[in-house]
């Protein structure tokens, strides 16, 4: 008995559905091939742009191979293949960490976490008698390619010698999370394409050779935690409106450039920083007495700068203070001269212009977590604080060469 004729148009239809799915499917699959292979085009394009590759970080990568995940430096997502990582640099266990921020040796964003091996601060071994540190790592430009990587999530090139402009094509990086391009030779401007790049967490240029401005990218990135662009040639004003949208911030260094004007004070704003380093710049004017907000605020530096005024004494109400530097006769502790950073171990006096007025506030040495007060020379006046005795974890004070009276109190 022939089927029904309602029963073979639904059997005709659900074979079409099927159909369609498989073709849905297998033109997903293509999608996502396409794709892969368009990460491993790019990457072959970023490994055509190195002209020295001293330790053989991209030898394994082979035009033949179908697969770039397996590559050196190269992770992906497991479920479309596509490169979320890519992890050149060529940090020698040569960097002195202060930030803690390395938890494992793969770089990972988990959360609201940042975790990864980050180049966050600065070398401290491998000093030849010359003076003169070295990078053995990768050399070239980076090539305009790396916009391609439009799933990448963590970008570290640190400790090489890549030079060039920072690529206009790093924009098209909205997924990014990790910016580590620290210790290169990059020069010119930082591009304000990288507004676009609205999840970094993590932006570090320190040590290249960056000028202008400090581009207007932090009023559409609201989720920034370490901002660091030390050891640079930046000049003009710290933008303002990068204490509008600071909630996330936890590590703010801007020290080594030629920034001017004043401390924007809103910066008491950002209620999670724990680092504020703004040393070795132009600025000027009073110290904000909105900083006394910051209350998770461990480190503070606002040596060699020329900043005037009362040392506020809101300061005492950043109960998590450890570190004070509000003046420094050691000049930065790396300048540029070519492709090498020369590393400092002279002493400068005279690069340092702070100079403030009023005695030295009581709420500052009552400070029970204060761990180094460095404020020599300062032009502090009135008589000596006698409540140093809350000051129990305090291993370095130096307050020479100012107007105090009186004497030293016997808790010391």
């Amino acid at each position: 008995m022939p089927p029904a004729p309602k029963f073979q148009k639904h059997r005709l239809s659900l074979i079409t559905l099927l159909f369609s799915v498989l073709a849905s499917l297998l033109e997903c699959k293509a999608v996502s091939l396409a794709a892969v292979l368009s990460d491993k085009d790019a990457l072959l394009q970023l490994k055509s742009a190195i002209v020295e590759d001293p330790l053989g970080f991209t030898s394994s990568w082979n035009p033949n191979d179908k697969d770039p995940c397996l590559w050196h430096g190269v992770s992906c997502d497991p479920l479309e293949g596509r490169v979320i990582t890519l992890n050149l640099s060529s940090n020698l266990n040569s960097t002195c960490s202060v930030l803690q921020l390395s938890a494992s040796k793969t770089a990972a964003v988990k959360g609201d976490q940042v975790r990864g091996n980050f180049t966050l601060l600065y070398p401290c071994l491998h000093v030849g008698v010359d003076g003169n540190i070295s990078f053995v790592g990768l050399r070239g430009r980076l090539s305009p390619a790396i916009g391609h990587l439009t799933k990448l999530r963590v970008l570290s090139l640190g400790f090489n010698e890549f030079f060039g402009e920072l690529p206009l094509e790093m924009g098209k990086l909205n997924l990014l999370e990790v910016l580590d391009l620290g210790f290169n030779a990059f020069h010119g401007p930082i591009p304000a394409a990288l507004k676009k790049c609205t999840s970094l967490r993590v932006i570090n240029l320190s040590g290249n050779q960056l000028n202008g401005t400090i581009p207007a990218i932090f009023g559409p990135i609201t989720s920034f935690q370490v901002v660091d662009f030390s050891f640079n040639k930046l000049s003009s004003e710290i933008p303002n409106e990068l204490g509008e949208n600071c909630g996330s911030l936890m590590h703010l260094h801007l020290a080594s450039n030629g920034l001017s004007g004043p401390i924007p004070s809103n910066l008491g704003n950002c209620g999670e920083l724990k680092s504020l380093i703004l040393s070795s710049n132009i600025l000027q004017n009073d110290i904000p007495s909105s900083l006394g907000k910051l209350e998770n605020l461990e480190a503070l530096d606002l040596s060699r700068n020329f900043l005037s005024g009362l040392v506020p004494p809101t300061l005492g109400d950043c109960k998590q203070l450890k570190l004070l530097v509000l003046k420094n006769k050691n000049g930065p502790l790396f300048s540029r001269k070519g492709s090498s950073f020369i590393f400092h171990q002279e002493e400068y006096g005279e690069g340092d212009y702070n100079f403030f007025e009023g005695e030295l506030p009581e709420s500052i040495v009552k400070l029970y977590g204060i761990h180094v007060l460095w404020l020599p020379n300062v032009n502090l006046e009135g008589i000596f604080p006698q409540t140093w005795g809350s000051c129990f974890n305090l291993k370095m004070l130096n307050v020479a060469q100012n107007f105090l009276t009186g004497q030293i109190p016997a808790s010391f």
